[in-house]
């Protein structure tokens, strides 16, 4: 699992304690972690248009209707970073609670990476995780 590998995670625990079935998108991997953000179809608090919103109230990125595999326009969440231990996800990825749904292309990839670093709900180690782990190009090619 690399960046931009989407995750279909069937009892997805949230913050606030309760679970749903949740695409996540990894941004970052290190041996013993995953940094995930949750997507959304559901844009009430959102733009719809397409790309990096790092600046509003609620921070997304809007993957369009025909950007990716996502069968209608998607919002990854930028409010919110997760940090989920790589032995457990390949573990629930075996027992059939996590699937791979799909990837996104390095090139949207290294975008959503970006704005995500931009953030201001990410922490300085979530950042350097982002920028030590850009999608096939390099913390240089965010400079």
């Amino acid at each position: 699992m690399k960046p931009g590998t989407v995750l279909l995670h069937r009892d997805f625990v949230f913050a606030d304690g309760s679970s749903a079935d949740k695409y996540l998108l990894i941004l970052a991997r290190t041996e013993a972690l995953l940094l995930v953000a949750k997507t959304t179809s559901k844009g009430s608090r959102y733009r719809n248009d397409h790309g990096c919103q790092a600046g509003n109230h609620y921070p997304a990125f809007l993957l369009t209707l025909g950007c990716c595999f996502f069968p209608r326009g998607t919002w990854v969440c930028l409010n919110e970073f997760y940090e989920l231990r790589t032995s457990q996800v390949t573990s629930k990825m075996v027992g059939g609670v996590i699937y791979k749904a799909g990837e996104l292309h390095d090139e949207l990839t290294r975008d959503v990476q970006a704005c995500a670093a931009g953030c201001d709900d990410i922490t300085q180690v979530q950042e350097a995780m982002i920028r030590a782990h850009f999608a096939q190009g390099g913390p240089q090619a965010m400079s």
